[in-house]
């Protein structure tokens, strides 16, 4: 049987425990009122004999704060795609591993609803935000900014250039390594599913696909894709590809769950991959690594991206003003849909 937990230490104990009042102990603990410097110290001994530890709640609510963060995904239409959003394992990963963080130094993190207006941010009773893939002058920001509260983007606001509490990952050169792998494993027609947005992420891969075909003497094969029903958005954009009389070999899916939808429009027609068609993503998943076959992708270390966000994210609640921006480095994860035999 379990032992019931020991009773939580008070600041009346801590109070009776140095001969003092409770006045006494919070004056001295918080650096507050004219407390004797001896006095002092050894209430803040005898706290920590007792393992007294401080109410965040009573702290917070002296200092007109929640100690909640929030994080907030993507704002791409519906209620439906918001959904799909959030079901998304990239999302997941960056928010479990921020909220790990979070709770390591005691602050809950809240996954609010859409915040469109002042009222909707100030209902949360939040303390700062981690937003996720910010839109070119994305107004979330803004609605903080003018709260004069803190908030840390996972990649950057295209709209914002002096913004730097952002975290990103190394979006050109991913691309780029991911480019120079399809091309090494047979690709010569290497289309390029892109995600129709303003975001940063998409921006930067597009114009690293861009530069290195120039590079390379390739022509450019773009298909802006929908971030909506990514999937069947995807096998739109690949069914079009693949009509075409000059199809192409290989096919970079940049969004999660683009790859799945192209390998369904090619199985329709008979193409086989890797042999017929290489297809790799620009965001790794447990989709792509479980599927049949295996999706060769840039694994963005989703992991890293949210733990930094929140590190960064809470130094600035508590008043600190930590490095920033934080680039973190990301893997490529080779698997059978661009290994030809």
């Amino acid at each position: 049987m379990s032992r019931p937990a020991a009773p939580r230490v008070t600041i009346r104990d801590v109070a009776a425990a140095a001969g003092v009042s409770v006045t006494t102990v919070s004056h001295s603990l918080n650096g507050k009122g004219a407390v004797d410097p001896a006095t002092r110290a050894r209430v803040k001994q005898v706290a920590a004999q007792l393992g007294y530890r401080a109410s965040r709640a009573a702290q917070a609510l002296r200092a007109g704060r929640s100690g909640t963060i929030a994080f907030v995904i993507p704002s791409v239409g519906a209620v439906a795609e918001e959904r799909e959003m959030l079901s998304l394992d990239y999302y997941m990963q960056l928010a479990s591993a921020a909220a790990r963080v979070a709770f390591t130094r005691r602050h809950p993190l809240l996954l609010p609803p859409p915040i469109e207006t002042l009222d909707d941010l100030r209902e949360l009773g939040v303390d700062g935000a981690i937003l996720c893939d910010p839109a070119r002058d994305d107004p979330r920001i803004a609605l903080f900014e003018e709260l004069g509260l803190p908030i840390v983007t996972i990649e950057r606001d295209l709209g914002r250039p002096d913004h730097r509490w952002y975290v990103e990952g190394d979006n050109r050169g991913n691309m780029r390594l991911l480019l120079d792998h399809v091309a090494a494993a047979g690709g010569r027609r290497i289309a390029l599913l892109s995600a129709d947005s303003t975001w940063s992420w998409s921006a930067d891969n597009e114009q690293a696909y861009r530069a290195w075909c120039e590079e390379h003497e390739r022509t450019p094969i773009v298909e802006p894709t929908s971030l909506r029903h990514l999937e069947t958005s995807a096998y739109d954009r690949a069914c079009a590809l693949l009509d075409r009389p000059d199809r192409p070999d290989a096919i970079i899916a940049l969004a999660e769950r683009y790859a799945t939808g192209v390998v369904r429009a090619a199985r329709e027609r008979g193409l086989r991959i890797p042999q017929d068609l290489l297809v790799a993503g620009g965001i790794d998943s447990h989709q792509a690594a479980e599927g049949d076959p295996p999706i060769t992708a840039i694994d963005l270390q989703p992991e890293l991206q949210g733990a930094a966000a929140a590190a960064l994210l809470v130094a600035l609640t508590e008043g600190e003003r930590p490095e920033a921006p934080r680039i973190v480095p990301s893997r490529l994860r080779v698997r059978a849909s661009t290994q030809r035999t």
